[in-house]
């Protein structure tokens, strides 16, 4: 990259929402750039996020159900990535492709598939499993458990069973 320090970080977010092909919150762009690649210090992606933002090459769309937003590549932020595509080193361009073609899934899983629990005054369990999409919650299930143990279960395996189990719910209930 031939710009300053501070043009290559904006590229760089870019090209990775360009690959992402998806809005993302902002904690997982920031632990995709900072904490599992190093490619961005944190508070300069911070930085880098904001500036995208303001300038209107990203967008924050509004989330429901108090979720955080979510930052998508605009119209203006293709083209800009467009015009200075070729300034992005070749080795940089493979790594963040290599990445988000083995990654994207596990951050649409993160992203998607949200489950969480709480302990019920009687001892007991209450876990609640979410399927997200962009503007509404798809899926919104609630579940009472006897233990903890059985509310961590349910909840680690959430993000791998929730495609699943979501089409089996919905064959069952539509099913003529």
């Amino acid at each position: 990259m031939i710009h300053d320090e501070n043009t290559n970080n904006k590229l760089l977010v870019l090209l990775i929402l360009e690959k992402l092909e998806m809005p993302v919150n902002e904690d997982l762009l920031l632990q995709m750039c900072s904490i599992d690649n190093g490619w961005i210090p944190y508070l300069y992606c911070k930085q880098v996020l904001n500036e995208i933002i303001q300038s209107g090459l990203a967008a924050k769309i509004d989330s429901q159900g108090g979720r955080p937003p979510l930052i998508s590549l605009t119209s203006d932020g293709r083209v800009c990535l467009a015009h200075f595509y070729n300034d992005i080193p070749l080795s940089r361009q493979d790594e963040v492709t290599e990445f988000i073609k083995k990654q994207r899934m596990n951050y649409r899983k993160k992203q998607e598939f949200v489950a969480d629990s709480f302990r019920n005054n009687d001892g007991s369990y209450t876990v609640t499993l979410k399927i997200l999409e962009i503007a509404q919650t798809i899926v919104d299930i609630k579940l009472v458990v006897p233990t903890r143990a059985i509310a961590l279960s349910i909840t680690n395996s959430w993000p791998d069973k929730a495609p699943e189990t979501y089409r089996m719910i919905y064959e069952h209930l539509i099913e003529n």
